[in-house]
């Protein structure tokens, strides 16, 4: 690809990821409705036998914009870096939003990917996305939880009171 063509579709990128700044992005996610999340999230957890993590990226920085890092590969890094992979029954399950990218993704630990077909992931997602193109930002979270929450009760119903392995707590960043 020429550095021309290159550098026409990443400006734009550059663009949007430099004015959206976490105190920016704050406006659309206030502390109240982080921990109203959080709370729906502990609510959630109390059904299933999934442990879930929420992070809410604001932007990305000018370097990892040049390499060409998508939200798939920022996912990847929160999970491992918060060990969402290393949940007992490998049940650790990401939500991971890029803001400035208005991006969803959801990363599933391998106990989880075994029984729910990827396709299920992508629809959480794009339902996410949808209410995100409306501004409708914590409602989008919240219903992709809800979604979440009944997949994982009819594939993974809590039978006995166990242990939260991760916090239930929002990154915003």
């Amino acid at each position: 690809m020429s550095t021309n063509k290159l550098s026409m579709g990443l400006w734009p990128r550059l663009w949007r990821h430099w004015t959206h700044p976490r105190q920016r992005v704050s406006i659309y996610f206030p502390t109240l409705a982080l921990q109203q999340l959080t709370e729906q999230i502990t609510r959630s957890e109390q059904r299933h036998t999934g442990q879930l993590r929420f992070v809410i990226e604001s932007s990305l920085n000018t370097a990892s914009l040049c390499h060409h890092v998508t939200a798939r590969q920022r996912a990847q890094y929160w999970f491992g870096h918060l060990g969402i992979w290393d949940t007992a029954g490998k049940s650790g399950i990401l939500v991971y939003v890029l803001f400035a990218d208005r991006a969803v993704e959801i990363i599933a630990d391998r106990g989880m990917n075994a029984c729910v077909d990827m396709a299920l992931w992508q629809q959480i997602c794009n339902h996410i996305t949808q209410a995100f193109q409306q501004q409708n930002y914590m409602a989008g979270l919240s219903a992709g939880l809800d979604e979440l929450t009944e997949l994982l009760v009819q594939h993974f119903p809590r039978t006995h009171a166990g242990v939260n392995e991760l916090a239930d707590e929002v990154i915003l960043r």
